[in-house]
């Protein structure tokens, strides 16, 4: 059975340990130094980190469960802005990662669903995210749902820059 709740400080642990594995799954490959890939995740799923994020009303967490084991999170940023996106109540989709072995369960569409559902719900206007411009399958998924290309920006790991695109959704 699948289940998705809001996540909360005591998740932080599942959280930290998730984003580790499931950004390691979707990104190394495309990172050449693995000790730059262990270096981010270090910095970016530390416990510490997670439990601040948690902590922040301007952050929603969702963790998705199959059996009830956790097998992904989503993070959204309330009110988070971009230059080149003109509305006014606008949100991040920051993260939407879901364990390899459970990708062909159809696990991260139920999970946008859920964030598309409460943003929506909080009156935001638009949604936009980053994805690397050589993750085709985060490209194809997010464009089926009705996700529009609108620039690029970097997305740096150890000082290093890798161009993504900049995807934006209108919810209304």
């Amino acid at each position: 059975m699948i289940t998705i709740k809001e996540a909360n400080i005591s998740d932080t642990q599942i959280i930290a340990l998730l984003g580790r594995i499931t950004f390691n799954e979707s990104h190394s490959q495309y990172i050449e130094n693995k000790n730059e890939v262990l270096s981010f995740c270090d910095a970016s799923f530390n416990v510490s980190k997670i439990t601040k994020d948690l902590e922040d009303k301007n952050n929603i967490f969702w963790l998705i469960y199959d059996d009830e084991l956790p097998v992904g999170f989503a993070k959204v940023i309330l009110h988070k802005t971009l230059d080149f996106v003109i509305e006014k109540r606008v949100c991040q989709l920051d993260k939407i990662y879901i364990l390899n072995d459970f990708l062909g369960k159809k696990l991260g569409s139920q999970l946008h669903h859920k964030v598309i559902e409460k943003v929506t719900e909080l009156k935001f206007d638009v949604i936009w995210l980053v994805t690397y411009i050589l993750n085709y399958k985060a490209i194809q998924f997010y464009e089926l749902n009705n996700y529009k290309k609108a620039g690029f920006i970097d997305f740096v790991v150890e000082n290093k820059g890798y161009k993504n695109h900049v995807l934006v959704k209108k919810l209304k």
